[in-house]
């Protein structure tokens, strides 16, 4: 017998930020009971700065577009800054709360400590649960909840649970020879919050790793904080993105035609375009050891701007930690007051039973989940979902947490099914082969995915991935633009009267639209080459054929 109190509901979602607002705007939308569990006060999640808690540094711009992170049905005006600052993105969520009336389903402050499947119902005490929306269900589970004010503990029991706690769950550290020898202080990004806040100004400091905590951090450092050195170590190297290329913000450059070629030539592309603009990177001492679409992106408008006037210095990995005394594997040392850890994060779910982590993770590579396009276990099927466990790598985390949340609950609804568990069992196989072959080995790219393509694989088991055919008018935009985030809401259920004016409303870089009249050029020369003679018609197709298998390695 569960002996606290027993709380009954449709669904448990667990974390307020800003994938479980886009599961609670959904379930509402369905009228399904349900209850949003957070364990802080407030909602956003990472995007809620906290001198002294989990969160955002204080200066912490977003590096996707406002174009490709909002919620379908609620786009940024057009006066906001293209690349918001984290209190702007906060205050959206909450606009959004307040529109769809979600704080009275949310309880702050109530910690969810375990989630395990009931398997027997005998143990509740109650012999008939019946739910006001559902006929029928498969599992039911227990969400033990800690209410974090009053210490009082409660069970909710629920047929069905959306994870929506995130990957950004626990800082992980790099360990590094003599490491416990330093007498300076070490801290993960996570604790960073600014230069004067954590009281590094005119220090020298050594930040390890080059993802996009460590470049913002490195500039506070040298703007705000005016430290004399501040060095960036990375093992692997990095191709730096500006926010904007030719005037556009760099996410606006995805888009179906470019992800869907052979990612060898996309890449190729890219790193061309960033040459362009700032020079091979191994000038700066960047000296990325993969190509450009094998990294999750960093991106920064400052970096080769401080490297180029020796603020910001770049060093390959550590080899050995002396003292104050930091020596590098080309065997340069230098000094050092304080280091950063901007290594990035372990997936993380604490709450979950024993039983269900061993079926959630893989038992070879903890990294990698078990999950079905990242969001199901096969031998769970709906009831448990993971929405937001994506590292999104050409934009943003919001439009796939919507469009999986949207796939959840319409799997709780019964309008679509999944796939058989030896399907989905066989699919997981093929995505972490896929990851595998194609990014540099590291445990932040086991989640990645292209949102375009992820989303409209995932809308196209609901139908509403966005149509060609059926939006003649906007097929060159759907082909050759990012479209924001309202593109799955032109089609298929729940779609908006609007959705085409909004897409309407995204811009569409010069480079896209080039891309577009190359294609249609090419065309037109295969017609006339066929017109004038077959067999030269013949030759060329051959022999772009034999290009594209060239440099296509799945």
């Amino acid at each position: 017998m569960i002996d606290n109190k027993i709380l009954f509901a449709e669904c448990c979602v667990i974390g307020c930020g800003i994938s479980g607002i886009a599961v609670a705007r959904w379930l509402k939308e369905y009228k399904f009971d349900f209850v949003v569990l957070e364990k802080s006060e407030d909602i956003a999640g990472l995007w809620r700065y906290r001198e002294n808690d989990y969160g955002v540094m204080s200066f912490t711009h977003i590096n996707v577009s406002k174009y490709n992170y909002c919620y379908s049905d609620l786009p940024f005006p057009n006066d906001c800054v293209e690349f918001m600052h984290h209190k702007h993105i906060y205050d959206y969520a909450k606009s959004y709360m307040k529109i769809h009336n979600l704080n009275e389903y949310t309880k702050f402050n109530h910690e969810v400590i375990l989630v395990e499947e009931i398997l027997n119902q005998d143990e509740l005490g109650i012999e008939d649960i019946k739910f006001p929306s559902l006929d029928e269900y498969e599992k039911l589970w227990k969400v033990k909840v800690k209410d974090n004010v009053t210490g009082q503990e409660m069970t909710y029991v629920a047929p069905y649970v959306a994870v929506c706690t995130g990957h950004h769950s626990k800082p992980k550290f790099a360990e590094f020879a003599g490491q416990e020898t330093f007498k300076g202080e070490i801290i993960h990004s996570v604790k960073f919050k600014n230069a004067k806040f954590n009281k590094m100004e005119n220090k020298n400091v050594l930040l390890v790793g080059i993802g996009n905590s460590s470049v913002d951090a490195a500039d506070n450092l040298v703007t705000q904080g005016d430290c004399p050195n501040v060095t960036i170590s990375s093992r692997s190297g990095a191709w730096v993105l500006p926010n904007y290329i030719n005037g556009y913000p760099v996410d606006l450059y995805a888009n179906r035609f470019f992800l869907k070629q052979p990612w060898r030539i996309s890449t190729q592309i890219f790193e061309n375009i960033i040459k362009l603009m700032h020079g091979d990177p191994k000038r700066y001492d960047l000296n990325p050891k993969s190509r450009a679409f094998q990294y999750h992106p960093t991106v920064s408008p400052v970096l080769y701007h401080h490297i180029q006037r020796k603020r910001i210095k770049i060093q390959p990995d550590i080899k050995e930690i002396r003292g104050k005394n930091v020596i590098f594997s080309n065997n340069e040392k230098d000094e050092f007051d304080s280091i950063i850890m901007c290594t990035g994060y372990k997936v993380g779910i604490d709450f979950l039973s024993d039983d269900l982590k061993k079926q959630v993770f893989d038992e070879d590579d903890d990294s990698f989940l078990n999950l079905y396009k990242l969001v199901f276990c096969p031998k769970i099927g709906s009831s448990l979902s993971f929405i937001g466990f994506v590292q999104p790598h050409t934009g943003g985390i919001l439009p796939i947490s919507e469009i999986q949340a949207r796939w959840f609950v319409y799997l709780m609804a019964k309008k679509i099914k999944l796939p058989s568990e030896n399907e989905m069992t066989r699919n997981i196989a093929e995505f972490k082969r896929k990851v595998q072959e194609r990014f540099y080995k590291s445990s932040r790219h086991t989640l990645q995915q292209d949102p375009i393509l992820y989303n409209d694989e995932i809308a196209g088991f609901f139908g509403a991935k966005p149509s060609l055919l059926r939006n003649l008018n906007i097929a060159w935009r759907i082909l050759f633009s990012s479209c924001g985030t309202a593109q799955w809401r032109i089609n298929g259920p729940d779609k908006m009267s609007n959705a085409v004016e909004i897409v309407k409303g995204v811009p569409v870089p010069p480079l896209n639209k080039l891309m577009l009249f190359t294609v249609i050029f090419i065309f037109c020369l295969l017609i006339f080459l066929f017109a004038l003679h077959p067999l030269l018609f013949l030759f060329t197709v051959l022999s772009l054929s034999y290009f594209l298998i060239l440099n296509k390695k799945d």
